[in-house]
């Protein structure tokens, strides 16, 4: 009996054979087709023939070979064989006394029952080279084979992808003899990725459950190839049914587009906008400045108006209209600072002296793109008497806290142990500081809202009131100092960034949190991002921006008041607060969100959409602001000289420190022994980030009206200075530089302490380069651009 089965399987392979033969070549011309006819009317009768008169009798010693024997036997298939090769492969040569090789045959079969798929001819021949190839334990094939993912252990502990060899596979580069058409092939590697649903629920929200796994395969191969491949195999294994979703992306060369052609055209213009700038200015402006030293005392003054915005959002007072003299004799003596008279500049407004009154509008055009002169504002560390020197301290180290928060945050999905660290850290204290960093947000805004306050009641205070304020400018400088770099960094992270990215880790063609930016752009160019298309967010991270934009947009409706009756201010500020404070409770207590969601035993909430509801919204951000903005009215109303006694200052330092620990180290939770109630949990979402707002505003407080001690004086160190004025570009690059380094290595993050520590300092080091390299040849120009074109005739 398996003798008969053997005999029937024979005749089916030749008999599929020839049908994918004649489906595949018949179609060529009508002598091939009438050629494939005969053969298969031949090859029908021959099989019937065969069965009917029991030619070939049912025993186990029958096999294809002694079947496809020419000239042997009255009922030989040979003849057929060989003719339907001979349709196949035109330019061989034949023996006809030659017995049929039947690797050959099974060759031919396996690559046209692949075609019959789905597989393209390409793929489908290559794949029987891989076959041969490693049937033969060739090196080239083994190769392949060793670049594919194997699984390991760590699934249940957060990895969730085994990339195998990406270099090893993309290397494979072999000429191989092809035994079906007696002549050489060439197999080029190409990486490719199978993602299989788990069927099991995310450990981490926004991470797919997909186990993902490389291969290795011929680069003639495509997608629809693999998954023809994937849906057969399934229906074979599976009774008939495709019970699993499992789809292929492969690692496909990305071709320059048209709007990556429109960007680095739009780079090449402005390269050339800053070697001219720089030109002229080193040529026209600096070297005739640098023949009248000598001769020209005025060269070595500065003249510094009344209200002008220094450098790191501080302003020197009207009371010291001249920069002391000690000073004086650090500062370049080539330029002097003029008055920008619209509130939270984060860039210097300098200029050179001799031909301040004299320059045209398109030579200060020019000279906004010099590279000689944005670097010497950025880089300048000087700090005049009566500045609020402290901030420039806290906002960098905000900014550092926020990078430390994304170097564990951004790899999820991208690590191999990732899950298994967070819950071993959770038993120490000191990880708070990373589970809850959240909170340096917070600082952002309300380092905010004091600089709103404290620069635009200043600035009402010198034009008479509110009347007389250019409250145009005063919404356009704001947009023009936040959208210039914005645009700049979702347009190359959007574009350009994916032609940087190469590796088994590169998820599609598109950047996380960038891809959406094609369709949902102009969202975050209205700075609408936090409430418009959420679910499809472009730079998950621009969330900020809209938030601040808001609060700012909103500021007169609490600074008016504040202005003119502090009462009326005060009621203002209870009445935003207290809205923001009753959104936040109702919130949390009714969708269930718990403080510590990233603890094993906390309570699930009802639902998943703790980031549209709480996170993002202004709503629920606005506490620290407002706090922001009334401690920005204290310091413009006392001058900066509140006095505070000792003892009380003392306990307000003890207060703000107690609040600072209470609200980043308060969820601590050691084995879920403190895990909070839902009004608890309710109550901590109330108030801790405003509590947070409230503790940095004293110690701002504090800091500029002489009570902060050696805290002062490490808060305003110099060398804060020039990283503050990088921390808006900061905050812009960084996610792409994590994104760029994570998607790029070959092999998933394994965490350790030593790993946090490093990539930490990495990501610092390379976003404060980077984004100096922006601000010094485009945000530093569109500002000097904006006082060019719209203030060339300030004084």
């Amino acid at each position: 009996m398996n003798g008969g089965m053997k005999m029937k399987h024979s005749y089916i392979i030749v008999l599929m054979l020839c049908i994918f033969c004649l489906s595949i070549y018949a179609e060529q011309n009508d002598t091939a087709q009438a050629a494939f006819e005969n053969v298969i009317s031949d090859l029908l009768k021959t099989i019937g023939s065969v069965i009917q008169n029991s030619s070939y009798p049912d025993v186990a010693n029958i096999d294809l070979q002694t079947l496809f024997n020419n000239g042997k036997g009255s009922n030989a298939l040979g003849p057929i064989i060989q003719t339907v090769t001979g349709l196949l492969f035109p330019g061989r040569t034949h023996d006809d006394n030659a017995p049929v090789d039947l690797a050959v045959l099974t060759s031919i079969a396996s690559s046209l029952t692949l075609q019959s798929l789905g597989v393209s001819p390409g793929c489908s021949n290559d794949l029987m080279l891989l076959l041969q190839g490693l049937m033969d334990r060739d090196a080239w094939a083994l190769t392949v084979l060793d670049a594919f993912g194997k699984p390991d252990s760590g699934m249940l502990q957060g990895r969730i992808w085994f990339p195998g060899g990406f270099d090893e596979c993309q290397d494979v580069d072999a000429i191989v003899y092809n035994n079906a058409t007696e002549a050489t092939d060439q197999f080029k590697g190409k990486y490719c990725r199978l993602d299989i649903p788990t069927g099991r629920p995310s450990f981490v929200p926004g991470v797919e459950n997909s186990i993902r796994v490389g291969i290795c395969v011929s680069d003639r191969c495509n997608v629809a190839d693999l998954n023809n491949l994937i849906e057969t195999v399934q229906r074979t294994f599976l009774n008939g049914t495709t019970n699993a979703d499992i789809t292929a992306v492969c690692d496909e060369p990305l071709r320059l587009g048209s709007d990556a052609i429109g960007c680095i055209c739009f780079l090449a213009v402005l390269g050339a906008f800053i070697l001219f700038g720089t030109l002229y200015d080193i040529l026209a402006v600096q070297m005739k400045v640098k023949t009248k030293d000598n001769s020209s005392e005025i060269q070595h003054r500065l003249t510094v108006v009344s209200g002008i915005s220094y450098v790191n959002n501080a302003f020197a007072g009207k009371e010291n209209g001249n920069v002391p003299h000690d000073q004086e004799k650090e500062l370049p003596p080539v330029y002097t600072m003029k008055a920008d008279n619209h509130v939270n500049t984060d860039t210097p407004i300098i200029e050179p002296v001799s031909n301040q009154q004299s320059q045209g509008t398109m030579e200060r055009i020019l000279l906004a793109f010099s590279v000689y002169s944005n670097g010497g504002k950025i880089l300048n560390t000087d700090q005049r008497e009566g500045s609020l020197g402290a901030l420039n301290g806290i906002r960098f180290l905000s900014m550092a806290w926020v990078i430390l928060g994304h170097t564990f945050s951004f790899p999820i999905g991208l690590s191999a142990n990732i899950l298994k660290f967070a819950f071993d850290q959770e038993s120490y204290v000191s990880f708070c500081a990373i589970m809850y960093a959240t909170v340096s947000v917070d600082s952002f805004f309300t380092l905010s809202g004091v600089l709103v306050a404290y620069l635009t009641l200043r600035e009402l205070k010198k034009v008479g009131g509110a009347n007389r304020l250019n409250w145009l400018m005063f919404y356009f400088h704001r947009f023009w100092r936040l959208t210039p770099p914005y645009m700049l960094v979702l347009m190359f992270g959007t574009v350009l960034s994916p032609y940087l990215i190469n590796g088994p880790l590169r998820l599609t063609h598109d950047l996380p949190s960038m891809g959406e930016c094609r369709h949902t752009w102009w969202t975050n160019l209205l700075y609408i991002n936090n409430y418009v298309e959420l679910d499809h967010m472009c730079m998950g991270w621009s969330w900020y921006l809209a938030n601040d934009m808001q609060f700012y947009i909103i500021s007169p409706l609490i600074l008016l008041p504040l202005f003119y009756n502090v009462v009326a201010g005060a009621i203002s500020c209870l009445v935003f607060l207290s809205a923001s404070l009753a959104a936040r409770w109702v919130i949390a207590y009714q969708h269930e969100y718990p403080v510590q969601g990233m603890l094993p035993d906390a309570p699930q909430p009802i639902d998943g959409n703790s980031w549209k509801m709480q996170y993002a919204p202004s709503y629920s951000r606005l506490g620290p602001y407002i706090v922001g903005l009334f401690a920005g009215y204290l310091l413009y109303k006392t001058k900066r000289k509140l006095k505070i006694p000792k003892s009380l200052n003392l306990l307000l330092w003890f207060l703000s420190f107690a609040t600072f620990c209470l609200v980043v180290y308060g969820p601590y939770s050691r084995d879920g022994n403190h895990i909070f109630s839902l009004e608890e949990s309710s109550a901590y979402t109330a108030l801790s980030r405003t509590a947070w707002g409230v503790a940095l505003a004293y110690l701002i407080i504090a800091c500029c009206t002489g009570h902060g001690g050696w805290i002062n004086e490490l808060l305003s160190w110099r060398g804060f200075i020039p990283l503050s004025r990088l921390t808006y570009c900061a905050y812009l690059i960084h996610p792409l530089v994590m994104i760029t380094f994570y998607s790029s290595r070959r092999q998933l993050t394994y965490f350790t302490h030593f790993e946090l520590i490093y990539l930490f300092l990495g990501h610092m080091t390379l976003t404060y380069g980077l984004s100096f390299i922006v601000s010094l040849v485009f945000e530093a120009p569109m500002m000097g651009l904006e006082k060019a074109v719209l203030r060339k005739g300030s004084k």
